[in-house]
């Protein structure tokens, strides 16, 4: 799309996200766009099929797209991942550097860190239990659907992590136990200081 028609259709910024930005897309990955528009303009979000690809096209003007990186903290990797495209009057770049100072300051909030903690004090005790009951299908389970969020820990973390995912299940299952508890011990030590 040529910068003059993208002027033309009031878009002030295009940000693509998504793995294909990040550079880990598989063959057949959809195509994540974010589109900055002028103060006041929205546009629903678009999905379509374009050669046999997802095209997804999100739209938000200034204070929506700051608004969002605001009260989503999943938002940031949106701008820290993201690739610009066009951003004429530098506002995409404004925004990846308020989600860079976001990120850099992030804090759990004591609801939030309660939370983790109940979540994964009771995958741990799921798979505890399931382990003593000698079922290693559902100690299995309980792991594999608690792995992605597992995924940042401790040191040697490249081990582990091929553990969690590459692992014979005995492997799999101890070592999500001991990444909670790392997770764990961590969100303690957190609240005590």
């Amino acid at each position: 799309m040529n910068r003059l028609k993208l002027m033309q259709e009031d878009i002030l910024g295009m940000l693509l996200t998504g793995s294909v930005a990040r550079g880990d897309a598989l063959p057949g990955s959809d195509l994540d766009v974010h589109y900055l528009l002028p103060p006041g303009k929205s546009r629903p979000f678009q999905s379509e099929l374009h050669h046999g690809i997802v095209v997804e096209r999100s739209y938000a003007d200034l204070a929506r797209a700051q608004s969002k990186l605001e009260t989503n903290p999943m938002e940031v990797y949106a701008y820290l991942d993201g690739r610009i495209l066009f951003d004429p009057l530098g506002t995409l770049m404004q925004l990846r550097e308020q989600a860079r100072k976001y990120f850099e300051t992030y804090q759990f909030s004591e609801k939030e860190r309660l939370g983790i903690a109940y979540w994964l004090k009771s995958a741990r005790l799921k798979m505890t239990v399931a382990l003593t009951a000698d079922d290693l299908l559902k100690a299995a389970f309980v792991a594999s659907t608690n792995s992605k969020d597992l995924s940042k820990g401790p040191d040697e973390i490249e081990r582990q992590l091929y553990y969690l995912f590459c692992g014979e299940t005995q492997q799999r299952v101890q070592t999500a136990i001991d990444l909670i508890d790392w997770v764990l011990e961590h969100l303690k030590s957190r609240n005590e200081t």
